[in-house]
């Protein structure tokens, strides 16, 4: 009976041929109707001597909660699994990322989200909440060739065209091609990084929303005239069901559960010390109450996250916020003894490329942390004092998980910093970054030491402890930045 009651498909919606030489193409969505998006995302490095890439299992799902005649209130679920090289024992390795977000859709695939959410799709990195299904529309009918602009906040406009018609698995589908870049990407700079996004949606005409997404972003570093970095998202979609009933509740409700958990936690989330164990611990018994009593959904994932944050917070861990960072990353597998990723980020201040393998043959300090975080100073300063003591015989390097210019900048200042800043937000999979700040310790071989991760009076002298194991300071010891050498704290170097 519940297997018959799930197979309504998109059979059942008025059928509109894409055939025909116009279209008016609109979101057809209805209460309870589960769209489920599967595919992957990958992106590499393409200058000669630099080697890095990384893949991603993706699956994203549509979920209808409602269904008014003005808008559609949609739940984005998105769930990003690294793809590791050899199979994990214990089967299927844990979520890299967990999104869920609530956001409505107009009549012309307009998509609107809380104002603290940002839908943007990253330049770097992949995009931790996939919205590519819907596309912005023009009002009326369109036919071929015909083209648009879509606005996008501190971005160039993204120009789309109707290419023609193609057929996938049996639909004929109304192919579309945006295009969107920085005014310098057809004029190489020197002083600026450049890029370039192309999106591919094959558009299904009886809903209105993507059949396919192909979507590629190329960036080109300055004083290069060839792309120096690609990424390429594609996802087809799986399925179309709508739940009628108890299966329509029992999804809503943890959907529900799942934001509702959060906000009430986000508050404490910037400065857990201050707020003791007995909130969490009240989230904690709630979700657990959840987990015991309710059926488990496809979007379970979403309140385990929401648990995994608060334990991190319980722990006087700053988790970084949803809303900014989108999502709840879980470690992906970083562990010592193993090599560190590769990786290519941006300086936050100079705007400058920085590629890893660059600081191999010294050990490195790197440093993931929110600027809003209390303990942002304290473990910035700290590793300023690492990096004015060791006279550049240790790289050091701080990562953002936010790209606020401003509040970073005015940081460096008066903390007068004179490591790197870098954007952290592209790495927050790979290094497995679930709260801030943390701290990784990596030999001159490149190879993880130690992984610190909160802030407590223990972790000046542990992370000093580990530089010394890996530092050669040809036998003279290095001590604390919070000690003179030969007091109590000095430690010794050990081979």
């Amino acid at each position: 009976m519940v297997a018959n009651l799930c197979l309504v498909t998109c059979a059942l919606i008025a059928a509109q041929s894409a055939d025909r030489p116009e279209w008016l193409l609109s979101p057809r969505l209805s209460r309870g109707q589960e769209l489920v998006y599967k595919g992957s995302f990958a992106e590499e490095a393409l200058e000669p001597g630099v080697q890095f890439s990384r893949s991603y299992r993706l699956e994203s799902r549509l979920f209808v909660m409602e269904a008014p005649s003005q808008s559609v209130q949609v739940a984005l679920y998105t769930v990003l699994k690294l793809r590791t090289p050899r199979p994990m024992r214990g089967g299927e390795p844990e979520p890299s990322s967990v999104r869920l977000e609530l956001v409505r859709v107009d009549s012309h695939g307009r998509l609107q989200a809380d104002p603290k959410v940002s839908l943007t799709v990253p330049l770097e990195g992949p995009a931790t909440v996939e919205c590519g299904a819907f596309v912005e529309l023009p009002r009326g009918r369109i036919g071929l060739k015909q083209s648009w602009e879509v606005l996008e906040d501190s971005r160039p406009a993204q120009s789309w065209n109707v290419v023609g018609t193609e057929l996938l698995n049996g639909t004929r589908c109304v192919k579309l091609k945006g295009v969107q870049q920085s005014p310098d990407w057809d004029h190489p700079r020197a002083d600026h990084t450049a890029w370039r996004r192309e999106d591919l949606v094959w558009l299904a005409p009886n809903l209105g929303l993507a059949f396919k997404v192909e979507r590629k972003i190329e960036r080109r570093d300055p004083a290069h005239r060839d792309p120096t970095e690609r990424s390429i998202a594609q996802y087809e979609l799986q399925s179309n069901l709508q739940y009628p009933g108890r299966l329509f509740e029992d999804r809503r409700r943890e959907i529900m559960q799942a934001r509702g958990y959060y906000e009430a936690v986000a508050p404490l989330l910037p400065n857990p010390t201050k707020m003791g164990p007995a909130p969490f611990d009240a989230v904690l018994a709630k979700i657990t109450h959840h987990l015991e009593n309710e059926p488990p959904t496809p979007y379970r994932e979403a309140v385990l996250q929401v648990k995994r944050r608060v334990e991190a917070a319980k722990r006087g861990e700053s988790p970084p916020s949803l809303s900014q960072e989108g999502a709840g990353l879980t470690t992906n597998g970083l562990s010592v003894g193993q090599r560190a990723p590769e990786f290519i980020s941006t300086n936050l201040l100079t705007k400058e490329p920085v590629r890893s393998r660059r600081w191999l043959g010294r050990p490195i300090l790197m440093i993931f942390y929110s600027p809003t975080s209390m303990s942002a100073s304290d473990a910035l300063g700290f590793c300023q004092k690492i990096e004015e003591t060791r006279h550049g015989s240790v790289h050091v390097a701080a990562f953002s998980v936010a790209d606020d210019a401003a509040r970073i900048e005015q940081q460096t200042k008066e903390l007068h910093l004179s490591f790197p800043v870098l954007s952290g937000q592209g790495l927050r999979q790979t290094y497995g970054v679930d709260a801030t700040p943390k701290l990784v310790v990596i030999d001159a071989d490149g190879v993880v030491r130690g992984i610190y991760e909160g802030w407590g009076p223990e972790t000046r002298s542990l992370v000093t402890d580990e530089l010394n194991r890996w530092s050669k300071m040809e036998g003279r010891p290095y001590s604390s930045p919070d000690v003179k050498e030969g007091g109590a704290g000095s430690l010794p170097l050990r081979p």
